[in-house]
C-alpha cells in the first residue's frame, strides 16, 4: 500500500533512540520529511545520520518538550523553515525508577510526568493551531499498556501515559471538525535501549537468573509469546499518519502481542 507521505513534514519527539528512532526510520522509507526531536543533541545526530543513509530529508530539532517556552521557540523556527508540521508524533517519555511508588524520589516522579504528559500537552498546544488553520493534520501519541492495566514499579510513568490516553480522546473530539485526527498507539513490553537498561539495572540488584525467569514469565503472558520491537510500533504509527486511516480518530491502537485485548 502506498501511504502517500512523500510531501508530509513529520515531527517525532524523543526520536533519538528506541521507539522514536524506529518511527523515524519507518517514515523515511515512505519518503517523508522528518524532524527529529530529542533532548540529547548527540542522539539526534545519530538518528539523522541513519535517516540520511536512507536518502531521507531529515533535520534535528533538539528541545526539551517539558519546557513550554522551549517548545514555543522551536515551533516558531519550524513554522518559518517548514511551514508547520503535517504529523505530530508525541513519543518522548522517561522512566527513571523501577521501584515501588512509596520508595520513589518525588523529583523523578515529577520529571516523568513533565516529559510524558506535559510534553505531549505542550507540543500539541504549539503545533495544533497551524493544523487548524490549514484544516488538516494528524496527532499520534505513544502511550503504554502500563497505563491501561496498571504496572507495579512504574506507577508515575503509568500515570503520565494514562493522562495522555484521556487527552487523546478529548482532543480528538475538539479538533475533528478541523479535519485533524488524534490517536494513540499503545505498546506493551518493547525491546528498546530503555528497556535493556532497565533489565541491566534489575540484574545488578536481583541477579541474571532472576531477570531471565522474569522475562520468560512475561513472554508467556503474551499470546504471541514474544516481546515487541520498535518496528512493530512504527508500522502502526505510519498507518495512522496516512490517508488510509482518515476515518480513524480518538482510538487507542494496541500493538502488544495480545497482552491487553479491548472489549
Amino acid at each position: 500500500m502506498d501511504f502517500d507521505l512523500a510531501r508530509q513534514v513529520i515531527l517525532i519527539t524523543g526520536a533519538g533512540s528506541g521507539i522514536g528512532q524506529a518511527i523515524a526510520l519507518a517514515f523515511a522509507k515512505e519518503g517523508a520529511q522528518i524532524l527529529v526531536n530529542d533532548l540529547d543533541e548527540e542522539h539526534c545526530g545519530e538518528t539523522i545520520a541513519m535517516l540520511r543513509q536512507l536518502g531521507a530529508r531529515a533535520h534535528a530539532e533538539p528541545f526539551d518538550v517539558s519546557d513550554l517556552a522551549a517548545v514555543r521557540a522551536a515551533g516558531a523556527g519550524i513554522a518559518a523553515r517548514h511551514g508547520g508540521v503535517d504529523v505530530l508524533v508525541n513519543n518522548a517519555a522517561v522512566l527513571l525508577a523501577n521501584q515501588l511508588f512509596v520508595d520513589t524520589d518525588p523529583a523523578d516522579c515529577d520529571r516523568e510526568i513533565k516529559v510524558g504528559l506535559y510534553g505531549t500537552l505542550h507540543c500539541s498546544r504549539v503545533f495544533l493551531p497551524n493544523m487548524i488553520a490549514r484544516g488538516a493534520g494528524k496527532v499520534i501519541n505513544i502511550v503504554s499498556d502500563a497505563a491501561r492495566v496498571g504496572q507495579q514499579r512504574e506507577s508515575t510513568y503509568s500515570c503520565a501515559k494514562g493522562g495522555v490516553i484521556s487527552f487523546t480522546k478529548s482532543l480528538a473530539r475538539e479538533v475533528g471538525g478541523h479535519g485533524i485526527t488524534v490517536n494513540a498507539v499503545s505498546p506493551a513490553a518493547t525491546d528498546t535501549p530503555l528497556r535493556q537498561a532497565m533489565l541491566r539495572s534489575m540484574a545488578e540488584k536481583l541477579g541474571e537468573a532472576a531477570v531471565a525467569s522474569r522475562e520468560e514469565k512475561i513472554r508467556r503472558a503474551y499470546p504471541l509469546k514474544k516481546i515487541g520491537t520498535g518496528l512493530d510500533v512504527a508500522n502502526a504509527v505510519v498507518f495512522l499518519a496516512s490517508a488510509a486511516a482518515g476515518h480513524v480518530t480518538g482510538q487507542v491502537i494496541s500493538v502488544n502481542g495480545g497482552y491487553v485485548m479491548g472489549g
